[in-house]
């Protein structure tokens, strides 16, 4: 019999299999021997005590044969590790007269093109980028030489935005069986296993390129077709109905059925898509700074003296909120890097953006995230639906100019930023094209720094540490997710061209990995539901 034990308390210093067995054999008042290990459910690390650290986790064990199971534990049903099926899960095969297109091939480009192979249907894929093994050439290249590739950088390129973050994924913890499917197609193509049970799981940039290389293999082996260096410039539209794309402003491709999957830095493609006449709207955002800090001091905050310095539990995550209710606006941590480094996330020449990307190990000197202010659509001063944009390079356009017009980051010391004053000495920084000093009040908006202000003097009572001499501020971070939604409607589709299909984050309905693949493989199932009953009809 296969039982679940769940919330067993395990000190770190103790974690392993054997103390699993060991604490559900004392659950269950038997003999450690009677039982047998067969899988983590969920883990997560309990920091509330600074005198003993715990993980909490859920397993499946099996006992011996005639197991009175008195108290019901509830027994398991899934399949076991070894069990699982490598395959996507069987889907309903779905006539439709010509191969969909994709735009786009990020995650909800990717999930997409997987979702629609389960169905038995190839896609033609247009990315316009390059693959990731050229694509991080380029970014490497752009680090050392400082000229930028417009069409191949942090933010275009196979894999998207995500490829070069932190790699965070949502839980299957609480989350809906799509999240569970994202989570199980990563393992599949490459990621570690615990993602599937972690709390709060990553892969960081370094695994996530590989995972991109397999399912880029997976879907040219399953007849799916990919265009590299093909960017979108023109929509084809008869009668309401899509009928195809145009590419490089040169190349027809003509299908009836289009995904798209743009990024949220598809600037010229929201214009185009604007004057096309498809339904846009304004979206409101999130602007502000990375605070990057030592990775001990972050440990220190988070972990206390004892655990500071304790390796095997990685390197310390926080999240911080603030309410300012007078403004009407929140401050909040996003995209969080532990043991990580802040990178130049620019993808227009003259606008300077920044973001936080971590490897696997998460083994950097610094920790980094994103300090956000909401911003609202009357932020913007315009009803043009593509105001956001303009909004974003702004700011984008002052981080670069307060540098000199180079690549280096601006940056302001914290306690400095608090005090109002340009920094004499900047701290020691991960960011590898090299800091000026700068003041953030020169480029971000003044509500921004106002909020800024008032919602680090909140936390610096509460973690002084965390406002203090040890942190700097970089910017500008201003593409936490797109300015604009291409609207569509209950199945997905754009609420004025029949067969266009908006989907993932770029489209303004999704902010992260997961919920774009998600927001993907909900998109196609629903697309392909109204296809087959219109067929029917």
């Amino acid at each position: 019999m296969n039982l679940i034990i769940r919330n067993l308390r395990i000190p770190v210093e103790k974690d392993g299999i054997d103390e699993y067995v060991k604490a559900a054999a004392a659950r269950l008042k038997v003999k450690e021997a009677t039982l047998e290990f067969r899988k983590i459910l969920s883990k997560s690390l309990d920091t509330s005590s600074p005198e003993q650290f715990y993980y909490e986790i859920s397993i499946v064990i099996s006992t011996i044969d005639g197991f009175d199971n008195k108290e019901n534990y509830p027994v398991y049903t899934g399949t076991m590790e070894a069990a699982r099926k490598m395959n996507y899960p069987a889907g309903q095969s779905t006539r439709i007269r010509e191969r969909p297109i994709i735009v786009g091939f990020g995650p909800a480009g990717m999930f997409a093109a997987l979702e629609l192979l389960d169905h038995g249907i190839a896609p033609v894929i247009f990315e316009r980028g390059k693959r990731i093994e050229e694509r991080s050439l380029d970014v490497q290249l752009f680090i050392k030489e400082r000229e930028l590739n417009p069409e191949s950088n942090i933010q275009f390129g196979e894999g998207g935005a995500g490829s070069y973050s932190d790699g965070k994924l949502f839980s299957r913890v609480n989350n809906s069986g799509y999240a569970d499917r994202v989570l199980e197609t990563f393992i599949k193509f490459g990621a570690p296993g615990e993602i599937g049970y972690m709390r709060k799981p990553h892969v960081g940039t370094d695994v996530l390129c590989g995972i991109v290389r397999n399912i880029r293999n997976h879907i040219l082996e399953r007849g799916g077709e990919i265009h590299y260096g093909s960017r979108m410039t023109d929509i084809l539209i008869s009668n309401g109905k899509v009928s195809g794309i145009v590419i490089n402003g040169k190349k027809e491709y003509h299908s009836s059925i289009v995904y798209l999957a743009v990024g949220h830095s598809a600037r010229d493609t929201f214009e185009m898509i604007h004057k096309k006449g498809i339904t846009v709207e304004q979206k409101p955002i999130s602007v502000g700074v990375r605070v990057e800090h030592p990775v001990e001091t972050i440990n220190l905050i988070r972990y206390g003296d004892k655990y500071k310095d304790f390796h095997s539990i990685g390197a310390a995550n926080y999240s911080f909120t603030y309410t300012n209710r007078e403004m009407g606006r929140g401050v909040y941590t996003f995209c969080m890097c532990p043991g990580g480094e802040v990178i130049n996330a620019s993808s227009e020449n003259g606008m300077m953006v920044v973001n936080g990307m971590s490897y696997s190990q998460r083994s950097s000197a610094f920790s980094n995230a994103a300090i956000v202010v909401t911003c609202h659509r009357s932020d913007y001063k315009s009803t043009d639906p593509l105001a956001g944009i303009e909004f974003q390079k702004h700011i984008e356009r002052k981080a670069f100019a307060a540098v000199g017009g180079s690549w280096e980051v601006p940056a302001q010391n914290l306690m400095d930023f608090l005090d109002g004053r340009t920094s004499n000495r900047l701290n020691s920084n991960s960011y590898r094209m090299g800091a000026i000093a700068a003041n953030m009040n020169d480029i971000l908006p003044q509500f921004v720094c106002e909020a800024l202000l008032t919602a680090f003097g909140t936390w610096k009572e509460a973690y002084p540490l965390f406002v203090s001499d040890h942190a700097l501020l970089l910017g500008a971070e201003t593409r936490t997710s797109s300015p604009v939604r291409i609207k569509r409607n209950a199945t997905y589709e754009s609420v004025n061209v029949k067969n266009l299909y908006p989907i993932g984050e770029g489209s303004g309905y999704a902010g992260g990995i997961t919920s774009s693949a998600a927001d993907a493989m909900k998109a196609v199932a629903g697309s392909l539901s109204a296809m087959s009953a219109t067929q029917a009809g």
